[in-house]
């Protein structure tokens, strides 16, 4: 994985599109922007900032609401001279991890139908069935494969008209389209991978109280299905034993990378995650 990175702040702003992530949290107190994404760790990120907080507060939402768009972040970053944090997660396993959260197996729940699924959720739902040349329709059975979902993910993100604005947290890229072509790098890089390690050291740098944490990880076996899952239905994922392994082929894996070629560059990921 790549060292800590420093920021290259030598280009100016050209507006909203050159925001350096979706959105993030100004923590002045500690001289930082945090950036995160769902699907990597951003929990853990919200644990940390409330408990070095002077008042704790009362849920994570609080992080959503009071973060500021991306592009104004960056202006406080190059004004201030504040530090600009991202929590960064490998793009392959935070694909699947969305997939199985959101399409397979939530809190222990199968999710067999459009019904069971969460609004957004529904959305990609919806224009997968459109795209397909189908009807949504309430009673619909979740057949969603991964191999589906990510071309649908893919689609969505061609077809956006405004690319400064994500399609959705959980399976939008971490790092803004068009982020790196100006330059900018981020001061500190926490990869999920090493969270524990990387964010307890970063929170020392910084002053801020640390405590272990256990991570909200997705559902995965210890012995995992011998096989490929990519192509099977989601409502049927959960009557096998998965892990994150069966669900990435070359195929799948290309279609990441070409997905997340923004994460891929910003964060000098190899193509498939370790073992």
């Amino acid at each position: 994985m790549p060292a800590t990175c420093r920021s290259a702040r030598s280009q100016p702003f050209a507006g909203e599109g050159w925001a350096v992530g979706w959105r993030g949290y100004i923590d002045r107190r500690h001289g930082a922007v945090f950036f995160w994404s769902q699907k990597a760790a951003c929990t853990t990120l919200f644990e940390l900032l409330a408990d070095n907080m002077r008042e704790r507060p009362a849920a994570k939402r609080y992080f959503h609401s009071h973060s500021t768009p991306g592009h104004r972040c960056r202006r406080v970053i190059e004004q201030e001279g504040l530090l600009a944090v991202i929590l960064a997660r490998h793009p392959a396993s935070r694909a699947v991890s969305a997939y199985i959260n959101k399409f397979c197996l939530y809190r222990g729940q199968r999710l067999e139908t459009r019904a069971a699924l969460e609004p957004f959720a529904q959305d990609l739902h919806d224009r997968f069935v459109t795209w397909s040349g189908g009807t949504p329709s309430e009673e619909d059975a979740n057949v969603l494969t991964f191999e589906q979902f990510l071309e649908t993910v893919a689609r969505m993100q061609a077809e956006k008209k405004k690319p400064w604005l994500p399609i959705n947290g959980h399976w939008e890229t971490q790092v803004p389209p068009g982020l790196g072509d100006t330059g900018f790098r981020y001061d500190e890089i926490v990869h999920v991978e090493r969270l524990e390690e990387e964010l307890s050291a970063l929170a020392g740098r910084m002053g801020m109280k640390w405590r272990s944490r256990t991570l909200n990880r997705s559902p995965v076996a210890k012995a995992p299905h011998q096989g490929y899952l990519g192509d099977i239905p989601a409502r049927d994922v959960a009557s096998h034993a998965f892990g994150h392994g069966n669900f990435l082929s070359d195929a799948t894996l290309a279609r990441i990378a070409e997905i997340y070629a923004p994460d891929y560059d910003m964060f000098g990921y190899p193509l498939a995650p370790e073992a």
